[in-house]
């Protein structure tokens, strides 16, 4: 049995924007990749206004290079932990450039690598976990927001492109695993941010069909 981590924010915690509550168990999309591919455990991770190396004004405990070391322990011994970071660092701290979010997911792929090197780690003999990087979907801007929408998606649809592509370079890089999510899924339209039950199944299946073409596990 293998195990995965699934590290994140909303879109991993499964925020619904139209009830402005959280996806059924089964609907968001780390369960949907635990129920997709077989012999796998898939710890989920997520939290609201998470960033990668950010304190967020007014959320304490957002910030997740503060936070991942503890997630590692928690879930360890792990086979692959999967970080899906990024859209809420501009949130976060207004003129943060695509580059500097790359830079921190950097930063937090040396921090799973480094799990069993860790201070007081509970798993010093294992090898450290393989690591995925999953780029944000992409945002629509304001003017197609039906609901309330937030003033930075203008920005953030240029934003986010550019760090998918400094993610997918990183991951080359690095020797990781990599899925771009718009490639998988759309955002709802009612914020424009986040994924409906049906695009948040997508998105799993999406990220389970990446791992099965690069011979992590089966699916079902």
């Amino acid at each position: 049995m293998k195990s995965i981590l699934v590290f994140g924010d909303s879109l991993v915690w499964g925020r619904n924007a139209s009830k402005k509550d959280r996806h059924r168990f089964v609907d968001r999309w780390p369960n949907v990749l635990a129920a997709t591919l077989q012999g796998v455990t898939v710890w989920e991770a997520g939290l609201g206004g998470r960033t990668t190396d950010l304190e967020f004004e007014d959320k304490p405990g957002r910030n997740g290079l503060t936070y991942l070391p503890v997630a590692l322990q928690q879930a360890a011994p792990l086979d692959l932990v999967i970080l899906a970071l990024g859209t809420n660092d501009p949130f976060a701290l207004a003129g943060r450039k695509p580059q500097d979010t790359a830079n921190a997911m950097r930063t937090l792929i040396s921090t799973v690598r480094d799990l069993p090197l860790a201070t007081g780690s509970s798993v010093p003999n294992i090898k450290p976990p393989k690591v995925m990087i999953v780029s944000p979907p992409n945002c629509l801007p304001l003017s197609s927001v039906k609901g309330e929408g937030h003033p930075e998606l203008n920005d953030l649809t240029l934003w986010l492109p550019e760090l998918s592509k400094l993610y997918g370079d990183l991951a080359a890089e690095q020797d990781t695993y990599f899925a771009d999510a718009s490639s998988f899924c759309e955002p709802d339209p009612i914020d424009g941010l986040h994924l409906n039950s049906e695009n948040t199944r997508k998105l799993g299946l999406g990220i389970a069909q990446t791992l099965v073409l690069n011979g992590f596990a089966s699916s079902n």
